[in-house]
């Protein structure tokens, strides 16, 4: 993987699926990204780990944003996101956290997961 690549994958922790995106998170991938994260949802409810996201542009932040107004909850859109990684500010800063819950570990989020 280059440094202006994403990385995309989906995997299940304790049952519970999770989208782990890994890379740079901008206009060239937003698109097809959201394509991938509004078929990922799942029982109307969606974890998402960014925790390995070392970039973000604002069409990237857009997107983000209308994936949150499509699932309508912030309980059933969950960012994984440690306070200190690199994009975690910029979230805050955006407003995010009003349109998602967010935890440092999937571990969290899925011993928390809406039923």
């Amino acid at each position: 993987m280059t440094p202006y690549e994403l990385e995309v994958r989906e995997l299940s922790v304790g049952g519970v699926a999770v989208v782990e995106l890994a890379g740079e998170l901008d206009l060239t991938n937003a698109g097809e990204v959201e394509r991938e994260l509004v078929a990922s949802v799942y029982d109307d409810t969606l974890i998402l780990d960014l925790n390995g996201v070392a970039f973000i542009d604002s069409a990237a932040l857009h997107m983000l944003f209308r994936v949150a107004r499509q699932i309508g909850d912030p309980q059933r859109f969950a960012i994984v996101l440690e306070p200190m990684a690199p994009i975690a500010r910029t979230l805050e800063i955006v407003g995010l956290d009003g349109v998602a819950t967010f935890r440092a570990t999937t571990e969290e989020l899925v011993e928390g997961a809406p039923s």
